[in-house]
């Protein structure tokens, strides 16, 4: 049960998930357990990462802050000591916090915020020891060699060649239940409303799923080609063609049998997370945990996943890895799910945490909370343009429209959402579409300014607005 008035809030994230890899919108996909969630929940269609890399954008998400904003804009730079995540904040407000899971704290010396802690920040048993330390016990414990959990068989990634209890994401959702479980015994003598995240490392590459009862659910063979082809990336700069080995660019490498293989891994892997999540809700349920806990979903970026004749990710704005998955359950019993279609960012889980936890929002934080989508006594706001990041590239999008403009270069990226949704036309040199560019252009230019420290001091005291 909640305490009192305060939710509890269960915070479940995935790492490089694509926004379509739910049964619900993509029949390929097999997510039964995170469907029926779905239905208790506000679906965001339309949400986005304010980065397509890890560290920067669950920075943003800790922090409630634009990457460039929290001092942590790319995937080499840490979160400074000086800043604040929303877990310390919740532990303010009265909260027990915990994790488990992947974090990407990435070396930092920030107050991490949380009171109980079982970070595993890497993604398979092939990762140094001292991020996976836990994961590694835990192989030996049972008698399995990490050396053999996998053979390299795709494209970063291969075929899964012990039971799949030992898969990584599968241990972490044991962590999580066992978690829940205990919780939901203590839950008459806890004295404090709890919150905790659960943050698994897939569907992320290497997509090693391949050979398990998850890949058994899928014949690779019937699963779509992408629309998008390699050839589209003549519409676009320069460098989406430049990045070699990291984006793997399948179509001059690789077949398309292999292609499809892989495919089959990484929603193999979507498809164990599901299991898992199941499993945790019916613990929740059992525990009388389960209507009055806020429970949302995200995950910190997408996966190319063929789109452009590529895997993985890459330093760019492409919707392939920006837009992601969101939803959001409020505890509420019995609620009934609705879709919404408004532009949003996962950076407002901070928000949206404080506000249910009955906390104030720092005027320093990203305002744009979901619980008004749910409860009438709050503000329903709603973002006029979404802004995103990616290092000196930064674009947002403006009524359909994607402006992405390049540090230091004469060429950029203009889509026309509403009718190439698959961004595979480049507008940038069309002159008919000038002033959707310059619209772009102030929305992003706002947002660098917002960035500078000390930009909201007044020009003098007592300065007319402008």
């Amino acid at each position: 049960m909640a305490h009192k008035s305060k939710p509890n809030i269960l915070f479940l994230m995935t790492d490089q998930q694509r926004n379509d890899t739910f049964s619900c919108i993509n029949p390929e996909v097999l997510t039964p357990y995170l469907d029926e969630l779905i239905g208790d929940s506000v679906f965001f269609s339309n949400a986005r990462c304010a980065n397509p890399s890890c560290v920067p954008s669950r920075a943003a998400i800790m922090t409630g802050k634009f990457p460039s904003e929290c001092e942590c804009p790319t995937f080499i730079t840490q979160l400074p000591a000086h800043e604040t995540t929303f877990m310390t904040r919740l532990q303010e407000a009265g909260y027990h916090t915990a994790v488990i899971g992947k974090q990407h704290f990435a070396g930092s010396s920030i107050k991490r915020g949380y009171d109980e802690e079982m970070i595993i920040d890497g993604h398979s048993a092939f990762y140094p020891d001292d991020t996976i330390q836990p994961y590694l016990d835990y192989l030996a414990e049972h008698g399995v060699d990490r050396k053999a959990v996998m053979s390299k068989t795709l494209i970063s990634g291969g075929t899964w060649n012990v039971e799949s209890q030992y898969h990584l994401d599968d241990y972490l959702g044991e962590l999580g239940k066992a978690w829940m479980d205990k919780k939901g015994r203590a839950a008459q003598a806890d004295d404090k409303p709890w919150f905790l995240t659960l943050s698994f490392s897939g569907p992320h590459h290497p997509y090693d799923c391949e050979g398990t009862e998850y890949a058994e659910l899928y014949d690779h063979e019937k699963l779509s080609a992408p629309e998008s082809t390699y050839a589209d990336l003549d519409e676009k700069p320069p460098h989406f063609k430049k990045m070699g080995s990291y984006a793997d660019i399948y179509l001059k490498h690789f077949s398309e049998e292999t292609f499809k293989k892989t495919k089959r891994s990484y929603y193999a892997n979507v498809s164990l997370i599901d299991r898992k999540i199941g499993e945790l809700i019916r613990i929740m349920k059992e525990h009388n945990l389960y209507d009055n806990t806020l429970i949302i979903y995200t995950s910190d970026h997408g996966d190319f996943m063929g789109d452009f004749g590529m895997v993985e990710k890459m330093q760019c704005l492409s919707d392939s890895l920006m837009r992601v998955p969101l939803f959001v359950k409020p505890p509420i019993q019995g609620f009934q799910g609705f879709e919404v279609k408004d532009d949003v960012l996962n950076i407002d889980i901070a928000a949206t945490c404080l506000e249910a936890a009955g906390g104030e929002v720092p005027s320093s934080l990203s305002s744009y909370s979901y619980t008004g989508y749910w409860d009438e006594t709050r503000e329903k706001k709603v973002r006029e343009a979404v802004y995103m990041e990616a290092g000196t590239i930064k674009g947002c999008i403006h009524q359909g429209m994607k402006t992405v403009h390049y540090m230091d270069r004469s060429y950029g990226e203009l889509y026309d959402l509403n009718n190439d949704p698959l961004e595979r036309r480049n507008l940038w040199n069309d002159p008919r579409y000038t002033e959707q560019k310059l619209e772009g252009y102030r929305f992003i230019v706002d947002h660098m300014y917002r960035a500078i420290p000390k930009s909201d001091v007044p020009w003098n005291v007592g300065t007319p607005d402008i």
